[in-house]
Formats: C-alpha cells, structure tokens, sequence
C-alpha cells in the first residue's frame, strides 16, 4: 500500500469512464472536468487514462512511500507538511509527507494526480466511481490505503498554473427538441441570467432563475442523452449532464453545450453566474 486516506472530504477515484455500455443503461462517467484530468496525468508522467482523485476539497493523505504529485483544476489552498505546493507542477511527496487539499477558491474540482496512478480491480473497465449507477469499484473513505503503479515517464510542470477556463458565457448548439419550444421561451433561455444551484453533483449542474411558458416543457418519452445536453424539468430547471448523466431522458432537451465549454461548465460553483450564447 502505497498512500493512505486520512480524510477523505468530498472526493472519488476516476479515470476517463466506461464508454460503451449505454445500451445497457451504464453512464460513460469519469473525469467531470477532462482538461484538467488529462492535465495532470501528463505533467506527473502518467498513462492518460490514469486514475486519480477528484475532489471537492477537503482530503487529507499520507505517502507511505516517496512519490510524485499533480494538482491540478480549481484553484485551491494546498499543502505538503504545511508547506504550499503550487498548481500545475509536480511536487515531491515523501515518505510520511501529509497532503492537504482543502476547498476551492476559484472553480469547483480539484484533480490529484499521484506518478503511476491509482490501480484496483475495474468495473467494465474502469475505476471510475458512478455516482448514478452506484458503480464503486474504489470507494475512498477515512483510513483507507490505496495502492499506486509503477512509474511510467517523466514528471514535469507549467512555467504558470492554469486558472480553471471558467467563462460566464456558455456555447450551446440546439437541443433535439429546440423547435417545440416558442421563440419567447428560446429568447428568453439564451438571454437570461442562470444561477448555478447547490445540488448541483457530477449526474449535472442544475440551473435556475428563468420562467419558460412553453407548453411543450412536459415530459416526453424517452431518448438517449449525451453530455453537454440541456434539460427543461416542469419546474423550470435547467440541468446541464455531466459524466454520471444517465443514458435516457424524458424532459425536452432545448439544447447542447458545445463540446469544448462542456468542462468549464464543471468548473461552476454553486452561486455561479451563467449565460448561454
């Protein structure tokens, strides 16, 4: 056993998912954030598929051997034996050194990418933990050691830490069901001012602040979902999906977050400010 888990805060062990099993109702999940997750397996030599931990913030973990680390995603307060490790660059963690990860500053994930990765037993090929599908293959909770790979390359860091690509403007393509909603209703989803809600979790980040009147915002049968796509509930919500979306939905989609805002869209923290164009 290679690292222990003092605290364990609000954190899951991923890689980049399980694709492949939707017909079977399986979400992809993985990173939320895939930036940030490829980021750090490349700076700290890894294997880009690597597991390692997403957190919220508060983790706390013991090397039990001397290592490497990564962080990398939300800007955070991070510490080796109460000295400040700087984002985006590898830092050495020895024997006995105690990483502390505590809450976002600025975004709302933070990945700790260890040199060789995470390793345990796969679920359909992944370490991923699905928060939808209850999908554990490596449940991280106070006291528990995990074991880390060999080496695979050379660690390295940024020059400057990338700030997470938070950006109030979100890019959306139109939804499968764009045109059963009244122009009004777009006008108003695209113009208005969205707040990022505090149930938001990896399944999707949910949105308030905009009435829509359309009468086509009631459920429909089901369809097949994909990340990035933009669901009206009956109540007025807004729920962008994320790794752990599920496979089908019944609300109306009314649109589609473009591929590459999609992650910055995991970076908003609840309170957020958002806007679509």
């Amino acid at each position: 056993m290679t690292l222990r888990i003092d605290r364990c805060g609000w954190t899951t062990v991923q890689d980049l998912g399980r694709p492949g099993f939707a017909h079977l109702g399986v979400p992809h999940s993985g990173a939320v954030d895939r930036a940030s997750f490829q980021l750090a397996n490349r700076l700290v030599g890894n294997h880009p598929n690597a597991a390692m931990f997403e957190t919220l913030g508060g983790l706390r973990i013991t090397a039990l051997r001397d290592t490497i680390a990564v962080i990398t995603g939300a800007e955070c307060e991070a510490t080796v034996d109460g000295q400040p490790v700087r984002r985006c660059a590898s830092f050495p963690l020895g024997n006995g050194s105690r990483l502390v990860i505590d809450r976002p500053l600025v975004g709302a994930r933070i990945y700790v990418a260890i040199s060789g990765g995470i390793i345990g037993t796969p679920l359909l090929g992944s370490l991923s933990h699905d928060t939808l599908s209850g999908i554990v293959p490596l449940r991280v909770v106070n006291g528990k050691h995990v074991e880390i790979g060999d080496e695979h390359g050379a660690a390295t860091s940024l020059d400057i830490p990338l700030s997470p690509n938070i950006h109030q403007s979100v890019q959306v393509m139109p939804g499968v069901h764009h045109e059963m909603f009244t122009r009004d209703d777009v006008a108003r989803f695209m113009q208005g001012r969205w707040c990022v809600s505090t149930t938001s979790n990896r399944v999707g980040v949910r949105l308030s602040g905009v009435t829509l009147n359309s009468v086509n915002s009631g459920e429909h049968e089901s369809f097949p979902l994909v990340r990035g796509a933009i669901q009206v509930t009956p109540g007025d919500e807004v729920v962008i999906m994320l790794a752990d979306h599920p496979t089908t939905g019944g609300y109306p989609v009314i649109g589609v977050v473009h591929p590459d805002d999609v992650d910055r869209v995991a970076q908003l923290a609840a309170g957020s400010e958002v806007r679509f164009a």
